[in-house]
Formats: structure tokens, sequence, C-alpha cells
């Protein structure tokens, strides 16, 4: 049996219509496990929503830059390998970018960005990871 893809949520938490459809979405073909994340900007709702949804809690992180800092620290074989993010659009560019920077991989909602220049770079991005 193949390895499951270590799958981090950048938002999506509590009633997000796009978080339930992305976490039904990556149990499908039970292709992805969902390691950890960042699901509210409010740390203890991250938490009690990670307990509600049944991932554990010890890769909750208080926000995004946390997340890449201490997923970072960890071996490659454990870490997550790629990030979905669910936040608001203007928050896509930023962070798909500083995930790919980063060695993650993303998965971002639509729209990619906000304006053309900003897919530009991402795709650059893209090609140097």
């Amino acid at each position: 049996m193949a390895k499951k893809i270590r799958l981090g949520i950048i938002g999506g938490g509590g009633d997000s219509l796009i978080g339930v459809l992305h976490r039904v979405a990556s149990h499908i073909n039970d292709n992805y496990q969902i390691v950890g994340g960042v699901f509210n900007p409010v740390f203890e709702l991250n938490m009690e929503f990670a307990k509600e949804i049944d991932v554990p809690t010890n890769r909750i992180y208080k926000d995004f830059d946390t997340l890449i800092e201490e997923e970072l620290k960890l071996p490659k074989e454990e870490r997550i390998q790629v990030c979905s993010v669910l936040t608001p659009n203007f928050l896509h560019f930023p962070m798909a970018k500083k995930l790919l920077d980063n060695g993650f991989h993303v998965i971002c909602e639509k729209p990619m960005t906000t304006t053309l220049e900003e897919a530009k770079i991402l795709q650059e991005a893209h090609n140097k990871a």
C-alpha cells in the first residue's frame, strides 16, 4: 500500500464551506492524510477545530510562519509535503510564494493570485522549486 501524502491546511476552519470541500476531496481516493495546519487565526480555535475533525494537535500551529518554521525542523520524510491554501484571496499569493520558496508543494484555491504580475512571480518560484 502506498504511503499517503502528508497534507497541511492553511485556513478553511470552522464552518468554512471551502474547507469542508477540500477535506472531503483529500479523503476521496484515500491519497492524503491531514497532518497539521493553521485553520484559524485564533490559536485556541485552531486546537478546538483540529480535535473536532480528528487531526492530531501536535502539528497545529499558532500561525502560518510558525508552521513553516517548525515543519522545516522535522526530517524531510516526516514534514508536510503539500499545503492547501484555503484563505481569503488576498493571502493566496504571499502564502503560496513563501511555501514554494521553502520547498513545499502547494494546492491553492482559486484565484491563485489577484494580479497577473503575482501569477508570473509564482510561476517563477514554482519553476525554481
